[in-house]
């Protein structure tokens, strides 16, 4: 509720906005073109003498008088107008001779806009508002703003945008800024005045840079990280909220964190997520930002002993078939290789296969270390999650 205080500042500032709107006729003014509101008497001058006799015609026919219409003192008066009562009027003296001509247009006046203001960051708020597209008279706006201390300014705007801007807004003060947002046509004018606090609507956009990818050896545990939004000071620290789920499913895990890094540790072997973040102002202020655009994840699946021992099988035999086949002695009429020569060589592809066999097996071991040491961890982090404080 506006107390009385704030209603009085309220219109003190609108008569102040107002002295900074042109008049709405004069500035949709055109020649021998007669704006009117529907449901009103409009009365259509013909600048003639008061003693001579008028008649009026309409597209070209003799307006008869009815319950709608009258004359007076030579003018026309259109009673309770409606859109039925458009269209091109003349006066005429009594010998048929034209003596003024007028286009009757008729309309209502805009309808009051509605406007949505938001800030990104603590430097700037961005107020808009939709145009009225089925208005029948043209319409232009008016964007003005007052701050804390009651002093009244344009907004930075234009035209074709509809967007008023407020750069460098004062975020503790006490009393909100008031948005004045003036929608005027031909026969009127609607206002709207918005009471803003930066602090209350400040809003930052989605994190940005969102990846995750599944750690090696580790089926349960998903590294996720992102950034501060583009638009965002990081002098202004943010929180963030992390969820995930099971591609599949509907129902979101989440969790909160300040950090820009997080691991999920509950993961399913070889399942695919989907993964989103979201970000706050850290002192509360404000709301929440927009989802981030879903990130698919695949936890990483485990590789059997089995698979481990084809694999290196597979790659010594490919590797002992190749260099058995380079060094297969190539015999001509003109050179023979000597069977010492030949077997120098043999010696040499065997050292190569013993080798090859040796860094195989050490690669093998050492992965499944890894995964035994990830499983032992991943088991001691839910023995501590289910842990009961001793009472």
């Amino acid at each position: 509720m506006i107390g009385f205080t704030s209603r009085l500042c309220l219109v003190i500032i609108t008569a102040a906005i107002f002295v900074l709107i042109p008049a709405g006729a004069e500035t949709f003014r055109e020649k021998d073109v007669r704006h009117g509101r529907i449901g009103t008497d409009i009365t259509l001058k013909c600048n003639a003498a008061n003693d001579r006799i008028i008649q009026w015609k309409v597209n070209g026919t003799l307006v008869a008088l009815t319950n709608d219409s009258k004359r007076q003192h030579g003018n026309l008066v259109l009673l309770m107008a409606d859109l039925s009562m458009e269209g091109n009027y003349s006066c005429h003296d009594n010998t048929g001779r034209l003596l003024h001509w007028i286009k009757l247009k008729l309309g209502y006046p805009p309808s009051k806009p509605l406007v949505h203001c938001q800030a990104s960051n603590f430097y700037r708020i961005s107020c808009s508002w939709k145009k009225n597209q089925e208005a029948a008279f043209p319409t232009i706006y008016s964007a003005t703003y007052s701050n804390p201390s009651r002093k009244v300014s344009n907004c930075t705007t234009d035209f074709f945008s509809n967007i008023c801007q407020i750069d460098n807004p004062e975020m503790f003060a006490s009393l909100p800024y008031i948005i004045n947002i003036t929608a005027i046509n031909p026969v009127g004018s609607r206002t709207t005045l918005l009471e803003i606090m930066t602090m209350e609507i400040v809003q930052p956009n989605p994190p940005a840079n969102v990846t995750a990818e599944p750690v090696l050896g580790s089926p349960r545990r998903i590294k996720v990280q992102w950034n501060y939004p583009p638009l965002w000071s990081e002098r202004f620290e943010l929180k963030f909220i992390l969820e995930y789920k099971l591609q599949q499913n509907h129902f979101w895990s989440g969790l909160e964190t300040k950090m820009k890094a997080e691991n999920i540790t509950d993961a399913i072997t070889g399942q695919l997520y989907v993964i989103r973040v979201k970000a706050k102002d850290s002192f509360d202020n404000g709301k929440w930002s927009d989802w981030s655009s879903e990130v698919p994840v695949t936890a990483w699946s485990e590789t059997t002993t089995e698979s481990v021992q084809t694999t290196v099988t597979a790659l010594m035999t490919d590797f002992a078939h190749t260099h058995i086949q380079s060094t297969e002695p190539t015999f001509s009429p003109t050179s023979i290789l000597s069977s010492s020569d030949v077997l120098d060589k043999n010696i040499v592809v065997l050292i190569s296969i013993a080798s090859s066999v040796g860094m195989s097996i050490a690669v093998a071991t050492f992965l499944f270390w890894i995964r035994s040491k990830r499983q032992e961890s991943d088991k001691n982090d839910i023995l501590t999650k289910k842990a009961l404080p001793l009472c």
